[in-house]
Formats: C-alpha cells, sequence, structure tokens
C-alpha cells in the first residue's frame, strides 16, 4: 500500500474543510437582516451573524500565529466582538481571503483542518437548528466530525478518569477502547449526529442517558463527560 504523504493528507484535510466553509458560506449569504440577527441559542448569545465572525475569527487568529486559547471564552468573544460591526458579506469575504494562509497552515499541521471542520459542522447545526432549518444527518461533514469528537471524548476520559471507553458511531466507526487503559466497563453506541449533539452539550443529560449505553456511564457524565459547559436543562429537539 502507497504511503500517504503529510503533504496529501494536509490537502484532503483542507479540502474536506473548505468544502464545509462553502456550504456554511452560500447559507449565511442567502438570509435575510432578520435571519442573520436571529439568536443561535447554542451558542453564547451570538446572532447568525456572530456565529459567522467566530468560525472566520478562528482562521484569522491561525494566519496570525494565534494558537494560544482557541476555544475558550475569551478568545471567541475577542473574535465575535472584533468583527462587531461588519456586514456577512464582509465577514465571508475576510474568511475566504485567509484561505493562502489557512492552506500554508494546514499543510504544516493537518489537524488544525479537521479541528476546524468538526468545530464548523457543530456550528453549522446550531445556525440550522435556530432558523428552523432542516439539517443533514448523515452528511460526511457530521460523521466526519462526530469520529473527531469521538476520540475527543475517549481521550478526555482517559485523562481525567485513567479508564478507556469504547464509542461505536451507527456508520460503521467504532473506536475500541485503550487497551493500556483499565476498562471502564463502558460502551456507547450512537448515531453520528446525536452523538456529536450530545457531546458538544446540545442535549439534555436526560437525553444523552437515553444514548445506547452498556454498563453504566454515571461517572463519566458525573466527571468527564464533554468540556463544552453543561447538559442543556431541557429536552432539545434539532
Amino acid at each position: 500500500m502507497a504511503e500517504v504523504s503529510d503533504e496529501s493528507a494536509g490537502d484532503a484535510s483542507w479540502n474536506h474543510y473548505a468544502a464545509l466553509r462553502d456550504r456554511f458560506i452560500a447559507l449565511v449569504r442567502s438570509l435575510d437582516e432578520a435571519q442573520l440577527g436571529t439568536l443561535v441559542p447554542m451558542c453564547p448569545a451570538w446572532t447568525v451573524t456572530g456565529v459567522a465572525a467566530h468560525v472566520c475569527g478562528l482562521n484569522a487568529d491561525l494566519v496570525s500565529g494565534v494558537t494560544g486559547g482557541l476555544g475558550t471564552d475569551e478568545r471567541t468573544a475577542h473574535q465575535v466582538a472584533a468583527r462587531s460591526d461588519a456586514t456577512i458579506d464582509e465577514i465571508c469575504d475576510e474568511w475566504l481571503g485567509h484561505e493562502p494562509g489557512m492552506r500554508e497552515v494546514c499543510s504544516r499541521t493537518p489537524l488544525w483542518a479537521v479541528r476546524l471542520a468538526a468545530d464548523l459542522a457543530v456550528h453549522l447545526h446550531d445556525v440550522q437548528h435556530a432558523l428552523g432549518l432542516s439539517i443533514d444527518r448523515h452528511d460526511p461533514f457530521t460523521t466526519s466530525a462526530a469520529g473527531r469528537y469521538a476520540e475527543v471524548f475517549q481521550q478526555r476520559v482517559a485523562d481525567i478518569l485513567g479508564q478507556g471507553v469504547t464509542v461505536e458511531l451507527t456508520d460503521g466507526i467504532r473506536l475500541p477502547a485503550d487497551p493500556t487503559l483499565p476498562d471502564s466497563g463502558v460502551a456507547l453506541r450512537a448515531p453520528p449526529f446525536d452523538f456529536l449533539r450530545s457531546y458538544t452539550a446540545r442535549r439534555s443529560r436526560r437525553q444523552v442517558e437515553a444514548l445506547e449505553w452498556s454498563g453504566d456511564p454515571t461517572r463519566i457524565l458525573d466527571e468527564a463527560w464533554s468540556p463544552y459547559g453543561t447538559f442543556q436543562p431541557v429536552d432539545v429537539i434539532d
């Protein structure tokens, strides 16, 4: 089997992210002012335009060499505030303008494109949910993002509890527990979309507990579930 070069991996990861970026941009450019001003309940008091400012700002930060604190409340607030006077077209044009620099960043470190694509898939769903639009629960962007966050989940359980946990996504992806760690005895099986929305704190605890668990997930849910905030206070329907 031929080896895949780092450059090829970077190109593939970037192309995946860029395709999702273009889908997001096409959506927000098609919205009217009222829709753009809609609050997105799964985000920290952002409007749809604010969500666009955040995902654009991630590119601006990476191109300028800012990597520390990405994803923190302070950094995301800065990304949104810095573009508070910009129109949606100006934000989208800025985002597209970062492509040459982002290609270079992702060529050196393909994981950045993987992380950005996973984050963007979540935020696309957030916007679609806020606007009452249909969501494609089975597209490759959703599946890829779920796979990425499943790895993050396993690492978080390992870091906090020192245990392995198995994750099976119903598209055929199965991530076994790390055999070098004590087994938690817990396994989670879920559709990619449901896992993605659950792990990124877009679901109530009742909804997360209702996923297909083997073993008792109580300690994981109490101590090591999601780094993205608490459970939603009520059940959420997308």
